[in-house]
């Protein structure tokens, strides 16, 4: 399998909403497929596999994260959200696609949650990035291999 490497570029605050929801998925028993999860909540078969497809601009919004708090049972909104405010606002992040065992992410013995990528390095945009984002003439991904 060649490897398979882009960039994006997301809100830091995304990423991690993302990888939050994707991890209490995976280790939800039982095991909750973003198809059932998709369900579950309401939003449409394939709004959790839009969302954790990384290349699709398709991110959480606040009703969505109340349905998936709702889900989970969850106390507290907190406890979806990083416990300390995001240093940086909008980032480039270089990805690698991780192969998939299985079929499925699965949770280690460990505890830990398989990746789906890796971060192979996160740079906040500079000011310049920054006005042609707002101006919608950066792209969001960018195919690099």
């Amino acid at each position: 399998m060649e490897e398979e490497l882009f960039e994006i570029i997301i809100l830091e605050l995304d990423y991690f909403l993302i990888e939050r929801v994707r991890e209490m998925r995976i280790k939800h028993k039982p095991y909750l497929s973003m198809l059932k999860l998709s369900q579950e909540i309401d939003l449409g078969d394939s709004y959790i596999s839009s969302v954790e497809n990384l290349k699709s601009r398709v991110k959480y919004n606040i009703r969505a994260l109340h349905k998936i708090a709702g889900f989970f049972k969850l106390k507290s909104y907190n406890e979806l959200f990083p416990s300390r405010v995001m240093k940086n606002d909008i980032v480039r992040m270089r990805l690698k696609k991780l192969p998939i065992k299985k079929g499925k992410l699965n949770m280690n013995d460990d505890g830990t949650v398989d990746k789906a990528f890796e971060i192979i390095s996160i740079t906040p945009l500079n000011e310049n990035e920054l006005q042609l984002w707002k101006s919608n003439k950066l792209d969001y991904l960018t195919i690099i291999k």
